[in-house]
């Protein structure tokens, strides 16, 4: 009586006793026996850390105790001893990977890079148990996955090894609730492009995901550049394996869902946009000299590049001054300078002679020889002639009209950038250099939009038809010329208007260019 007497006077000792199964009094330590397969399908390993809070009564008597596991279960550092009313049930909270600080984490992100200690970290699991009585025997408690995985097996029929796979698209960070025992994704949060976790070299990868619905890529590196197939919208659920085959080819990759996985939940198969095999979605990558630009086949049936051209031809060096006859000139921002930072959003500007590839210069003779021309495109594409790019703006100036384009819109006049880029096309403004003639000096020309003061107003994209040549007499080739045309496409972002047309632009100018696709 006098030892039951001293236990219940040790509350601030933490000092639990009471009676184990074999009838003998003593301290109870509080352990847990867990059940789980963990991701790396091994148990849980010596020195595996999990946070746990017990509840009782409505109050914390421990909140993110740590909690480390040897000899077949864990138990605190330092140890933790039940509270003294072995009649007061408690409830128990756990997680994987422990998380130091006075409470539990609200949110979890995963790995960016998931190789090594990154994939660890991202595998999230979680246990909770009610009514759980203080006791002398380990506490038994079920873990489960709250993170969803992808197994992607590679199948590379090239001769270059995969050095790099990524899953993309993904909101990386998770919202916690302890009391629920679920995860959610954190509306609003970041995309984290994850590498995937290297199991087996050019052969099984392992990539953990936030559970979302979700439109995500992947993304295979080999030597010969990056690949890139993408998926519609998915739903993706914790505690499920998606088994994913990525086949790399040499001219392309495919990935399609097949086969069981042990050791999750099997989820359901990952759709592709329509039906029958799973093909890739656009854009897709063009690797062209070192860059790599995304693709997008459009309403016109015709794949295009969807980013500005960056190409430097052997020879040239990009210039910051339009008037020394480079060919090649970095873009401009609003002020009207050269700013080199914006290339990688606004490509180079070319000369039409550049661009288009002609020998010697711009003439009256050879300015409408050069229609559909490859130029500085790569091999199987082109400039934009001015029927290709009335198809997808579907007017254009001079009476120009092309009523079976897919994207015209009367009341725009053209083609709306909203639907351009709502299918990829990424169609914005940007700079330009201007030359009114042949006499004229060429000089950056840029306008901020009244929509939209920190965004280009206009832009020329360069086209391969030529429109017409004038002469200093109207009419008289041995007046000399006084100017040459070609048809490009021109973006207007106003708030009137923010639309594509076909417009006319002065060949002793420059612009960025678009290349499309040969047609198949």
């Amino acid at each position: 009586m006098k030892k039951l007497l001293t236990c219940l006077a040790a509350v601030a000792m933490l000092a639990g006793c009471s009676k184990n199964e074999g009838g003998v009094s003593g301290p109870m330590r509080v352990t847990i026996d867990p059940t789980i397969t963990r991701a790396t399908e091994v148990d849980f390993e010596t020195g595996d850390a999990i946070g746990v809070t017990i509840a009782s009564a409505g109050a914390k008597y421990a909140e993110n105790k740590k909690f480390v596991f040897g000899e077949d279960k864990f138990a605190a550092e330092g140890g933790l001893l039940w509270y003294e009313d072995i009649n007061a049930a408690a409830t128990l909270f756990a997680y994987y990977p422990y998380a130091a600080g006075a409470a539990v984490p609200g949110e979890f992100t995963v790995a960016a890079d998931q190789n090594g200690a990154g994939y660890t970290a991202s595998d999230l699991m979680t246990a909770r148990k009610e009514g759980v009585y203080p006791t002398p025997n380990a506490v038994g408690m079920t873990f489960r996955h709250k993170m969803a995985r992808l197994i992607l097996t590679v199948e590379n029929s090239t001769n270059a090894p995969v050095t790099r796979l990524e899953v993309k698209g993904a909101i990386g960070t998770a919202v916690l609730d302890t009391e629920a025992n679920t995860v959610a994704v954190k509306n609003g949060a970041e995309v984290v492009d994850v590498v995937a976790r290297e199991v087996t070299a050019d052969a099984k990868y392992y990539a953990l995901v936030v559970p979302q619905s979700v439109k995500f890529s992947v993304a295979v590196t080999t030597a010969e550049g990056t690949r890139t197939q993408s998926y519609t919208e998915t739903e993706l659920v914790g505690g499920k394996s998606y088994p994913v085959t990525v086949r790399v080819k040499p001219a392309a990759m495919e990935v399609t869902v097949e086969g069981p996985i042990e050791g999750w939940e099997d989820g359901d198969e990952i759709p592709a946009e329509g039906e029958g095999d799973i093909t890739p979605d656009d854009p897709t990558i063009l690797e062209y000299a070192g860059e790599k630009y995304k693709t997008v086949v459009l309403k016109d049936g015709r794949t295009w590049m969807a980013e500005n051209l960056r190409y430097v031809p052997a020879g040239k060096t990009p210039s910051s001054d339009p008037t020394d006859g480079s060919g090649v000139w970095y873009p401009c921002n609003l002020s009207k300078a050269a700013d080199a930072d914006l290339v990688k959003t606004n490509g180079l500007i070319y000369s039409y002679p550049v661009l288009l590839g002609m020998e010697g210069g711009l003439t009256a003779e050879n300015y409408n020889k050069y229609e559909g021309a490859q130029g500085i495109c790569p091999e199987g594409w082109h400039v934009p002639t001015m029927a290709e790019w009335l198809k997808v703006a579907g007017q254009g100036s001079g009476n120009l009209k092309d009523s079976t384009s897919p994207y015209f819109d009367a009341a725009q006049s053209g083609a709306p950038l909203s639907a351009l880029n709502a299918d990829g096309f990424n169609m914005t403004g940007c700079g330009y250099i201007n030359a009114g003639n042949i006499t004229a000096k060429p000089a950056y020309m840029a306008n901020a939009s009244n929509a939209d003061a920190t965004a280009f107003g206009m832009a020329y994209y360069a086209g391969s038809t030529g429109y017409q040549v004038t002469y200093n007499t109207a009419g008289d080739a041995a007046s000399g010329v006084k100017n040459i045309q070609f048809y490009a496409g021109m973006v207007t972002y106003n708030t009137s208007f923010q639309r594509l047309q076909v417009a006319y632009q002065g060949g002793f100018g420059g612009a960025p260019v678009r290349c499309v696709k040969n047609a198949e």
